[in-house]
């Protein structure tokens, strides 16, 4: 992406690419400098309940919905703490086909009302314990995740790292479904995140 593409606001949009350490324990997310900017207000997420993600000064940037009833296990964003439907910033749902040890995520935003194809996809892929978020259907990574004795995500430049933080909620609580990625699935959350600049 070569211009400042944001989904939450700009102001999470960086010129160069971000590494965000991923802590399992404190569900916060830290700059650089160990300052805390996001918090989970509720970090424990079932499909009964929503989950916040806050800024530093407590202020919600947006709220995780799940619609249980539905096939495709969709999941549900909205700005701030709502569930207004004027509000809705994009939708997640698991895609019907999925390859050996391989999870899909679909993502639509919330202007895409015919989801004839998705503005975003994320693989998971268990045995390899990564992750990684394209742009649509094409090749284009936007960020990864790895586990290499530590759960390092790389946003590249220009995306959106309050979304792909959100991204990384849904991936945790969707394995709910997918037992083949559970014990990635697990280990991501909560999230707590360092931002460096590369």
């Amino acid at each position: 992406m070569e211009y400042p593409y944001p989904i939450i606001d700009l102001s999470y949009c960086a010129p160069y690419t971000i590494n965000l350490q991923i802590n399992t324990d404190k569900g916060a997310t830290y700059d650089g400098n160990g300052v805390r900017r996001f918090y989970i207000k509720s970090p424990h997420l079932t499909l009964h309940d929503r989950c916040v993600l806050c800024d530093d000064g407590g202020n919600p940037i947006l709220t995780l919905y799940w619609k249980i009833m539905t096939m495709h296990r969709r999941c549900q964003v909205f700005m701030g703490e709502s569930n207004d439907s004027s509000r809705l910033l994009f939708s997640v749902k698991k895609a019907e086909l999925l390859q050996s040890g391989v999870m899909r995520l679909e993502v639509f935003l919330a202007k895409n009302k015919k989801e004839s194809e998705c503005d975003f996809r994320v693989d998971v892929v268990s045995g390899k314990r990564s992750c990684h978020v394209y742009a649509g259907e094409s090749p284009t990574v936007i960020a990864s995740m790895q586990n290499n004795g530590g759960f390092n995500v790389f946003v590249y430049r220009n995306v959106d790292y309050a979304f792909i933080v959100a991204l990384l909620m849904i991936v945790k609580d969707i394995n709910f479904f997918y037992d083949g990625v559970r014990d990635f699935a697990k280990a991501i959350t909560p999230v707590a995140l360092g931002i460096m600049m590369s």
